[in-house]
């Protein structure tokens, strides 16, 4: 009988009191949760797997917007929105590759896969992961005409599947 009260009392803390991270990332995976974060002023909107932050910091173009969730300390969920010169789609690919670099640098990583730059109409888009040790960090940078959005997901393993949920809930305003 105390084996039954015991389970009960383990169930009941792991899905209502106290669940772990894992479920929470993985119900945020699957497209079961995530709290919606959208400012048309930011021109973007992305859904995060916990409640998010936003910062706003500034360049010599204007304010660089950055909203992130951090779950655990394995799981980071990142959208950076900054002001780009009016030409930047002029050499997007030396501008993305750049980008790419200075992630990767600031991590103290090492490329696993990349993707060359390529443009689509008005924007373009490189995708990236990158890893120290066990920590992998996907990434996707978008350019356009006067802005440069990075979506990057750090995860504990190379499951793509927190990054893509990430990556397909973000939309430009």
């Amino acid at each position: 009988r105390r084996w039954k009260v015991r389970v009960l009392i383990g169930w009941v803390w792991t899905r209502w009191i106290d669940p772990s991270t894992g479920g929470l990332i993985d119900r945020y995976a699957h497209h079961n949760g995530g709290v919606v974060f959208e400012n048309p002023h930011d021109q973007f909107r992305v859904t995060m797997p916990t409640t998010w932050h936003r910062t706003i910091s500034t360049n010599g173009l204007g304010e660089i917007v950055t909203v992130t969730s951090d779950p655990s300390p394995d799981y980071s969920f990142s959208v950076t929105k900054t002001p780009e010169p009016a030409a930047a789609l002029d050499s997007f690919q030396s501008s993305l590759n750049q980008v790419a670099g200075l992630l990767v640098s600031e991590a103290g990583a090492e490329i696993v896969s990349q993707t060359e730059p390529v443009p689509l109409v008005d924007i373009a888009v490189k995708n990236i992961v990158y890893r120290k040790g066990n920590t992998y960090w996907h990434a996707t940078i978008q350019l356009l005409r006067d802005r440069l959005y990075t979506v990057v997901a750090k995860t504990p393993n190379p499951d793509r599947a927190p990054y893509q949920r990430l990556a397909t809930s973000f939309n430009i305003l």
